[in-house]
């Protein structure tokens, strides 16, 4: 009989050991990632990345658009669709207007709601990263200078200030650049003096260089967070300043020949034929 009893709490201690280890455990904690992206034309992007156990896309569509509407209560308009990033889905919830374009636009973020709307769900600790338009701008609170916060249930949630200086100045700065690049093909195709064509030619080349270390390519920016831009005038002006790469490629292409024939050296002559003139021509 002690055998039996001994067996039996034997047993007993043994199945709470393996539910201890198996459903007993807490549960994890379920995380989540947003991204809050801003517009250079005030609109934003709030992509949802959520690795808890929604029951479907609809659900994380609707979960992404209260996000959305939490964090831009002013928002004129929301849209949110399913999407996919190097195979992995995520949701995005598109606002219009979701700050006031201008010469020094400023606005808050207020994740409260937000961070409300995620514990609901069961998510326990959600990052949230904030990425901006390539213009000067202050961030605070900000205390790691990474633009990421955490937004875990029972904390506080941060408020988010965003002070943004675009500086149109900048985009006339590069958009110099293709200037100079069509000044130097034009000099360097159609003066065939090589005194002036050599120079222009090595002007365009300096010019389609320096415009991707200079950030011709984001200096639209500036244009659209200040107001003076949208659509497509804002998509072209962006581009504009790109223009002097391709440019670069005939000077360059026509550098290299000057430089051969140099190597070379001029064409025969047979003794018959006249001695050229130098006449500065280089063709």
């Amino acid at each position: 009989m002690c055998f039996r009893r001994l067996a039996a709490i034997g047993m007993t201690l043994l199945l709470l050991g393996v539910l201890a280890a198996c459903g007993g455990a807490p549960p994890r904690e379920q995380r989540a990632r947003v991204e809050v992206v801003l517009l250079v034309d005030g609109g934003a992007h709030v992509d949802l990345y959520a690795a808890g156990r929604l029951r479907s896309d609809a659900d994380a569509r609707a979960l992404a658009g209260r996000i959305a509407r939490a964090m831009f209560p002013g928002a004129k308009s929301v849209r949110v669709r399913t999407r996919k990033s190097r195979g992995v889905p995520f949701t995005r919830a598109e606002t219009d207007r979701a700050y006031r374009t201008g010469r020094s636009p400023s606005l808050l973020i207020d994740t409260s709601g937000a961070a409300r709307e995620l514990a609901a769900r069961g998510f326990d600790d959600t990052a949230m990263k904030l990425r901006l338009p390539p213009v000067p701008a202050t961030v605070r609170p900000d205390k790691s200078g990474a633009r990421l916060w955490h937004l875990r249930k029972g904390a506080p949630a941060p408020v988010v200030r965003i002070d943004m200086r675009p500086e149109p100045g900048r985009w006339y700065g590069v958009m110099v650049l293709p200037v100079l690049g069509a000044l130097g093909v034009g000099l360097a195709f159609f003066v065939r003096r090589r005194a002036l064509a050599v120079p222009a030619a090595a002007l365009a080349v300096t010019a389609a260089v320096l415009a991707t270390p200079l950030g011709a390519g984001r200096r639209g920016a500036d244009l659209g967070v200040a107001g003076l831009l949208h659509g497509t005038a804002l998509d072209v002006a962006s581009v504009a300043p790109l223009t002097a790469i391709p440019l670069g490629l005939p000077a360059a292409m026509l550098l290299v020949a000057m430089a051969v024939r140099g190597l070379l050296g001029p064409p025969a002559r047979h003794e018959h034929e006249a001695p050229p003139r130098d006449t500065g021509v280089f063709w």
